[in-house]
């Protein structure tokens, strides 16, 4: 049997206060359910303790279990009240079912040994209640004791009741591992992609301003000897450089999207314009933004979608030695489309390759970082050598289109 978990005790507790409760509701039924020629003081004053105690447990649960869990042998009290009960209301009607309902209870509550020693208790008990009960009516019970059902059928109903008890108490079990197994696995698997998250925005932006100025820095020597001015210059470009790549850093621990490109909340065609052509002037590449519909991108979708676009053009930036890009923004189908084509030297090993290699843990995350964040927002993303030469990138990502077919260049 499974070994209960943490999780698993306010249902069984739940449960079991469920059980006293219907108890309760037994016990009221069989006050009202005596015959008027068997009321008698003892009978109802034993009733009524009893529902008022079952009653009481299942109002201060909380006290109750942890001390009930602990001392099983409490139960015992219980069995003995019920078999009182007996005694002077007989082995059969509600009163009797009352004392089923506690091998449910101990079932739920304790393991098999327990279960195992409070049923065959509550079946002694549950005889001796027929001899007393004979005992004190004599050959005139009321009612008749000596039947298959009294006799067998009532002390069967203890086994099985408690058997029942453990089989939900074990199916609980089994549900509190699976739900805690589901958690934990959702845990990790939230904290692996916040990982790839976390690489993919270290290689946007702490790693590329820390790749700059590393860069500048190895000239610096060269500029101090020839051209100091420059080298002042050159020194305050690594300054700014590495105050950059702190707030960068900062903000990655902090969990925090980049939001300062130029109205990147705005429509999704200006803010890429933007984008563009603040990429042109920095890098003096020519680059054309030409749209076919008026697509719409939103939230997480827009934003990385807008890294998509800024990661391929500086791919261009570095690796294409291209003079011209066009950056084409449409409709796919239902899908936003953007398309980015230069006319560089292409793809010097096949992309297919290359990702493979960065799934593989070969240190880089250019295109796997791409490839994952168009995957992110359910998009889809396809790198591509056109006949004419270049590089081509198509990114495809659910949005809604404002308006179909405009065919217009959009300014840069």
């Amino acid at each position: 049997m499974p070994a209960v978990v943490p999780a698993t005790l306010p249902r069984l507790a739940s449960l079991a206060r469920l059980l006293l409760q219907l108890r309760m509701l037994l016990c009221a039924m069989a006050l009202l359910l005596i015959p008027s020629d068997r009321i008698a003081i003892g009978t109802i004053v034993m009733i009524t303790a009893l529902a008022l105690l079952s009653g009481l447990v299942a109002r201060h649960w909380g006290r109750f279990v942890p001390y009930l869990r602990s001392h099983p042998l409490i139960a015992t009290l219980d069995i003995f009240a019920t078999g009182a009960v007996l005694v002077l209301d007989g082995p059969s009607g509600a009163a009797f079912i009352t004392t089923v309902i506690s091998s449910a209870i101990a079932g739920i509550l304790f393991g098999e040994r327990a279960v195992i020693l409070v049923v065959a208790l509550q079946i002694f008990t549950y005889a001796c209640a027929l001899l007393g009960y004979t005992a004190l009516y004599g050959p005139y019970t009321p009612v008749e004791v000596q039947t298959f059902q009294v006799l067998l059928v009532h002390p069967a109903l203890y086994p099985v009741a408690g058997y029942l008890g453990l089989k939900v108490r074990a199916m609980l079990a089994e549900l509190a591992s699976e739900q805690a197994a589901r958690r934990d696995a959702e845990l990790a698997a939230a904290a692996a992609e916040e990982r790839e998250r976390l690489a993919r925005d270290m290689h946007d932006s702490v790693a590329k301003t820390l790749r700059g100025a590393a860069m500048a820095a190895q000239s610096l020597p060269m500029w101090v000897k020839k051209n100091p001015e420059r080298a002042a210059t050159v020194a305050e470009q690594i300054a700014e450089a590495a105050d950059a790549a702190t707030l960068q850093a900062r903000e990655l621990i902090s969990g925090l999207r980049e939001k300062d490109l130029k109205g990147s909340t705005g429509p999704f065609i200006e803010v890429v314009s933007a984008v563009v052509a603040d990429w042109g002037r920095n890098s003096g590449v020519e680059v054309a933004v030409r749209q076919n519909a008026l697509p719409d991108l939103e939230g997480e979708a827009q934003s990385e979608a807008l890294a998509i676009v800024k990661e391929a053009l500086t791919n261009v930036e570095r690796h294409a030695q291209a003079s011209r890009v066009e950056v084409i923004v449409g409709e796919e189908g239902p899908d936003c489309a953007v398309t980015i084509t230069d006319n560089g030297r292409g793809f010097a090993t096949p992309p297919e390759e290359l990702l493979r290699n960065e799934r593989a843990g070969n240190g880089h995350y250019g295109l796997l970082g791409m490839v994952e964040r168009a995957e992110r927002v359910g998009g889809s993303l396809a790198f591509t050598c056109p006949y004419e030469g270049g590089t081509q990138v198509q990114l495809r990502v659910p949005g809604s289109v404002v308006s179909p077919s405009l065919d217009a260049h959009h300014p840069v």
